[in-house]
Order: C-alpha cells, then structure tokens, then sequence
C-alpha cells in the first residue's frame, strides 16, 4: 500500500513518522508534502492508497483549518478515494473529529499512538485490497 504523508514538516518528526509506517513491509511512504498545494498535486499524480493527514495542535474540527479541510477533500475525491488516517495533537479525538470517520475508509488516531496507526493503515489496507475502498454493496 503507498501512504502519502502530509502536514508534517521535515525533520526528525517526519522521519520518526516514515520509519514507523514502513515498519512493515506492507506500506510504503511514497510522497510527504507540508504545504496543500504540494499534497494535492502529489496526490493527483501518485493516486496514493491512503494519506496520512496531521492536524495542527488545538483544533477541534477539521472545519477549523481550511487548507486541511481541503486536503481532505480532495485525496477522497480521487478515484479510488484515498484512505485517510487524521492525526490529532489533542489528548482526546475531538468530538467533532470523530463523526468523519468512514467504516474502514477514514480513522481518527492521535499523534504519538503508533499502535492506532498501524491499525487504522491495517484496515484501510484491508478495505482496498477487497478492490472495495468505500463503496458497501
């Protein structure tokens, strides 16, 4: 599975991040990007199976941030839609965060718990390869 990871600057965080994922051998990080113009053209061009999206600390809603809203937007407007982890700085998944979940298709992990993370790549991963990435019959 290829993951396109965006919202996280380079650097250690970023590497820390990559290494984690492709841990295992299951998924590949194939393109990072900070900025929504890059995340999206990349994601245009790459078509990537899922993307990794980190919010910025403090928000409660993914409303609250329109070039993340965007981002989202538009990797599950792709076809296939991408699978989407969004990583959360908050202690606790904001309320308003957690109706965006889509069955197997769209997690809501915070940021440091690489347990949920490798479950939620698991799942979407899963959903893809059953050729079935959103649709329920």
């Amino acid at each position: 599975m290829t993951v396109m990871v965006v919202g996280v600057p380079d650097g250690e965080q970023l590497e820390l991040l990559r290494s984690g994922i492709q841990r295992n051998p299951h998924f590949q990080v194939v393109s990072h990007a900070h900025d929504p113009e890059v995340a999206l053209a990349h994601a245009r061009v790459l078509l990537p199976d899922i993307t990794v999206l980190s919010l910025s600390a403090g928000l409660d809603s993914l409303d609250a941030d329109p070039d993340a809203l965007r981002v989202f937007h538009g990797v599950r407007a792709l076809d296939p839609p991408s699978g989407v982890v969004l990583r959360t700085a908050a202690t606790r998944v904001p309320r308003a965060m957690s109706g965006l979940a889509v069955e197997g298709a769209v997690h809501v992990v915070r940021e440091g718990d690489s347990d949920a993370l490798m479950r939620a790549l698991r799942t979407i991963g899963l959903r893809r390869a059953s050729c079935d990435p959103d649709v329920m019959p």
